[in-house]
């Protein structure tokens, strides 16, 4: 009879785990907390129960907890710091976890990110520490994830330069660029006549028909959307192959324990919708909510922590943005593709000028991170919100032929154009997930509590790279620019401007071979157990300076095939 491991979340983490451990032998059980809107997850385009703008977040948000029955607390991590309860980074509760809504984009991380305290130094008032692997060990998962996933790129096309460490690469992407989104076009000139080098960026949307599933028709709709054909990668890919390998996966499954003797696991504890209690024995346990949920069960489960380390060195991508306003022509940022280009100059610690500001920060370095160039920062809906919510008089009426006349006009949409820096945020060990001691959910279960505060480095590296930001708009003919941080999330825009508005959630259970300095070994096992093992961005040492998922996701692939 196999032996049973039971994995805690269906995101992109928790799908390869399940998918290695199924297709080595294992009896697997997937317990995903939220809801399934698909059918039949063993076809290669599974239908699901929504069109593609039932699932947007910021609308109606049927992929989220619901923030009165699931409130998250968070508290700002300085002097008077405020307090806010309701949604905090709260990852997407449903089969195929934040990849249901993600635009794709799938960068590695460069060799630099692996060894940072040992390439850079340590910053004050931080905790850097090399990854315990390096980048060559991680570059075959890589390769092997890309090609599950269905990643278009050029390889000819990234740039090469003594100072911009690109993650180096051995062969080309799975499938070449699909058609460019005009507005990543335009920018991506503008950058240049900068002297700076942009690129198509990697995404995981097919170019052509790929693994059984139709290539992307460039709806633009990728971001807070769920794909209406399904050529978008997500783990819903890997997650097919371990429900084909025998795999079970059960929606509405909140786990709220893992029972152990000594330091091994013995059970998983769960609840239904309706609330009634049920139990898995396992042999092996894969925590892989999202950063903030896997530390809460571990908490919640008082799982061994040796060094008191679980839930320590949370991290978010610390956010910058421009916009420009073309005010006589439209520029239609939404059409194509969502995003096609991005440059890796700002996540260069000796871009021009960076050391020497720096060094007048009291740093002895800092990075920004990939910027994302054009696209726009209002869909249809979001634009008709606006103008309803700037023109009261619309509210009495909110479809008649006035409405619609300003929606054809779109003086906002058709006419701003963005660009998005992901900068990267430092490891602290004072930026913690804990278990609120006073709030709990519907369920009875205490609530997680998010302290955290940016570092130095990220706010200098904003404050240096913003103007650089507006300038690429400048460059690309905007009559008017804003740059600024970024803080509220899209998602729920009524949130108070000092919540952490991004989804990059990392860090919490960070690898370490040393049980001093990490929750979880250098294969993602926590130190304190032999069975339970973590599956998510909590994984993380560090944050880098580009988007995570396809990093996480080949973490946990050369993980998981380690250890079993």
């Amino acid at each position: 009879m196999a032996e049973r491991a039971v994995v805690v979340g269906s995101g992109p983490g928790g799908s390869v785990a399940a998918m290695v451990l199924a297709e080595r032998g294992w009896d697997v059980t997937v317990l995903e907390r939220g809801p399934s809107h698909f059918d039949d997850l063993a076809e290669a385009v599974p239908s699901h129960r929504f069109s593609s703008d039932e699932v947007k977040g910021p609308v109606r948000g049927f992929e989220y907890p619901d923030v009165l029955a699931e409130p998250r607390v968070y508290e700002e991590r300085r002097p008077g710091g405020g307090r806010h309860t309701g949604f905090v980074n709260a990852l997407p509760a449903t089969v195929g976890g934040g990849s249901v809504h993600w635009d794709a984009k799938t960068p590695r991380l460069w060799d630099l990110d692996f060894a940072k305290r040992s390439l850079l130094g340590p910053l004050p008032d931080a905790d850097v520490r090399d990854w315990p692997f390096d980048y060559a060990e991680l570059a075959p998962h890589y390769d092997e994830m890309e090609q599950i996933l269905g990643v278009q790129g050029s390889l000819a096309q990234l740039p090469h330069s003594p100072t911009l460490r690109h993650a180096p690469r051995g062969a080309d992407f799975p499938m070449p660029p699909g058609p460019d989104q005009s507005s990543s076009l335009r920018i991506a000139d503008a950058a240049r006549s900068l002297g700076l080098r942009p690129f198509p960026m990697p995404m995981a949307a097919n170019s052509r028909a790929y693994d059984g599933r139709p290539a992307c028709f460039d709806c633009g709709a990728c971001c807070g959307y769920g794909c209406p054909n399904q050529s978008r990668g997500s783990a819903l890919v890997p997650l097919r192959r371990a429900v084909l390998a025998g795999a079970e996966v059960i929606p509405h499954a909140t786990a709220t324990r893992v029972r152990y003797e000594g330091r091994r696991a013995r059970s998983v504890v769960w609840r239904d919708a309706a609330g009634r209690e049920h139990e898995l024995p396992a042999r092996r346990v894969v925590l892989a909510g999202s950063a903030v949920e896997t530390c809460r069960l571990a908490l919640l489960s008082e799982l061994p922590d040796p060094a008191g380390l679980v839930g320590r060195y949370l991290m978010f991508h610390w956010y910058s943005v421009a916009y420009g306003l073309f005010a006589g022509e439209r520029v239609r940022g939404e059409r194509g593709r969502n995003i096609t280009h991005a440059l890796d100059d700002f996540a260069d610690p000796d871009h021009p000028g960076a050391r020497a500001a720096a060094q007048d920060a009291g740093l002895p370095y800092f990075r920004g991170g990939v910027v994302e160039l054009g696209g726009t920062p209002l869909g249809r809906v979001a634009e008709g919100r606006v103008y309803r919510r700037l023109l009261p008089e619309l509210a009495e009426v909110p479809y008649g032929a006035a409405f619609k006349r300003l929606m054809r006009e779109s003086p906002l949409r058709d006419r701003l154009l963005g660009v998005q820096m992901h900068g990267e945020d430092v490891p602290q060990r004072e930026n913690t997930v804990t278990l609120d001691p006073h709030l709990r959910d519907w369920r009875g279960v205490p609530v997680p509590r998010i302290r955290w505060a940016p570092h130095h480095h990220e706010t200098t590296a904003q404050r240096f790279y913003l103007p650089r930001l507006a300038a690429l708009l400048r460059a690309a003919g905007a009559d008017a620019v804003a740059a600024l941080p970024e803080t509220r999330s899209a998602a729920f825009p009524d949130e108070p401007a000092f919540v952490p508005g991004n989804f990059h959630t990392l860090g919490g259970m960070r690898m370490s071979e040393d049980p001093r300095s990490g929750a979880t070994d250098g294969e993602g096992r926590l130190h304190g157990m032999d069975n339970v093992f973590a599956a998510d961005g909590s994984l993380f040492p560090g944050s880098g300076a580009h988007n995570p998922t396809l990093t996480l996701m080949a973490t946990v692939l050369r993980n998981t095939r380690r250890t079993t």
